[in-house]
């Protein structure tokens, strides 16, 4: 009797290590991007500025949670906990972009391995629990996103290590209630991070009601008890930070604008997930997995609101990886090679629906010359500056003294006076204005950053000096 080829196995370990390559490849740009980003000294994405000033003024013993109505016109956007760590880094690289970069960038590969960790406990196999984490590397929004100053990345990777931890201790109460921490930490760095920390705590309810009860009890008791510090401590304004100036308008438009780069470039993964999901809510060893997927997808929703960007997409797809890790691992251990065709047929249509899809790479950053002359101005300049490109100010140690985009957008919505703003422009209290924008063909228009008052009074007022890059230089009219 002639034995059976496998040919279905060999089918799909041979699209596995093909993959294998090509997510290696893009991890490895994401890794040496890091590098250079870390040693690149001005900005690469607007919200880096005001973490880096933010950082600045912890170290100066000042609280950037202050009332709005004076100047500096700044905001602080989210809980402190990515600056405070970022803290821990200067005595290495001094006040600049380099602590937050290479923060963001640890948070990445330590959320990658934790994905290792997790596809490993539920398939016990190496290969596929390394091949999820180098998906969470080859993410495109990670490969974008995952180089910038910005705090995301570490509170995915709170979250992801406050789930890993109920999985792998959910049965030694001692142990777990240091999940507690993880999920506050998530959540002290980012507000919306709510997807693990529900996720964990409605699987748990499921399985120990009272266990879930008092887990969840002292969460809110210290989470609580945090937010109550941190109001007092400044009057009042840490809630008005994070939570009333922190609400941007809504639009369906952008929604549907990064979800479809999402469902275009992951609909394999998303059909998927989504199946697998609803089918282990049943399953009570991977229901947690399930509820955590079903909570990721659901809070990416707010990537309407005007500002977000591919940030919010992060978090979900790598939960996808987590699953189709464990469903790639679930048939490798079955024999029937018809099956194991189908899912290395799934993997070739990800991989072509990746490769052909509206992916971001694109839209990351390539390592270039830093604009020096640039830097030059602010160094010469002896006055206030007004700058668009925000981060080129904490880079140089000055403060900013004026945050376009979020004080623009507390104008539209009726909760900020622009006309201090104007009359500074109008003043020309500013020795120079860099804007990423030409004013003579664009000063009539309200924008997401400026009000057309806000631009016609700098376009009455100041004068083209200078062109660096997307950088325009402006000083005042003599």
């Amino acid at each position: 009797m002639s034995k059976k080829i496998p040919y279905g196995r060999f089918i799909l370990l041979t699209v596995l290590i093909i993959s294998g390559i090509l997510m290696g490849s893009i991890a490895y740009s994401y890794v040496s991007r890091c590098i250079c980003a870390i040693n690149y000294n001005q900005p690469l994405d607007y919200g880096e500025g005001p973490i880096l000033n933010q950082v600045r003024y912890i170290l100066q013993g000042r609280n950037y949670y202050k009332d709005i109505n004076s100047p500096p016109y700044i905001i602080g956007n989210y809980p402190p906990v990515f600056n405070l760590l970022s803290l821990l880094l200067v005595p290495i690289f001094g006040v600049s972009f380099a602590t937050g970069r290479f923060l963001a960038f640890l948070a990445v590969i330590g959320t990658s391995y934790i994905i290792y960790k997790i596809v490993l406990k539920f398939t016990e196999n190496k290969m596929i629990a390394f091949l999820a984490a180098l998906f969470y590397l080859a993410i495109d929004y990670v490969y974008v996103w995952g180089i910038y100053m910005r705090i995301d990345t570490l509170s995915i990777f709170f979250n992801m290590l406050g789930i890993y931890w109920v999985i792998q201790y959910e049965d030694n109460h001692k142990k777990l209630r240091w999940c507690i921490l993880f999920f506050l930490l998530a959540l002290y760095t980012r507000q919306s991070m709510i997807a693990g920390v529900a996720g964990a705590y409605i699987y748990l309810l499921t399985k120990d009601r009272k266990l879930a009860v008092k887990l969840i009890g002292h969460t809110a008791l210290y989470g609580l008890l945090i937010f109550l510090s941190l109001n007092i401590i400044t009057k009042g304004q840490f809630y008005m930070h994070i939570v009333k100036y922190n609400i941007n308008t809504f639009t369906t438009r952008q929604l549907w604008f990064f979800l479809s780069k999402e469902l275009f470039t992951y609909t394999t993964l998303i059909i998927i997930s989504l199946i697998a999901s609803i089918f282990w809510l049943k399953d009570q060893k991977r229901r947690i997995i399930s509820m955590y997927f079903i909570f990721a997808f659901l809070v990416q929703f707010t990537a309407g609101k005007v500002g977000s960007m591919l940030n919010y997409l992060i978090e979900p797809v790598g939960v996808m990886g987590i699953i189709f890790g464990i469903i790639i691992g679930d048939t490798l251990k079955k024999k029937n090679q018809l099956i194991n065709t189908g899912v290395a047929v799934l993997v070739l249509l990800q991989l072509a629906n990746y490769y052909y899809g509206p992916n971001t790479l694109s839209w990351g950053w390539k390592p270039s010359p830093p604009l020096t002359a640039l830097d030059r101005y602010v160094e010469e300049s002896k006055g206030l500056i007004l700058a668009e490109n925000l981060g080129i100010l904490p880079a140089h140690n000055r403060d900013i003294y004026f945050d376009p985009f979020i004080f623009t957008q507390l104008y539209y919505q009726g909760i900020w006076d622009q006309s201090k703003i104007i009359k500074d422009i109008e003043g020309k209290k500013f020795d120079i204005i860099m804007l990423e924008f030409d004013l003579y063909y664009d000063h009539w228009t309200d924008s997401d950053r400026w009000s057309k008052e806000m631009k016609q009074a700098m376009y009455e007022n100041y004068y083209l000096i200078d062109t660096q890059g997307y950088i325009r230089v402006y000083a005042p009219i003599r």
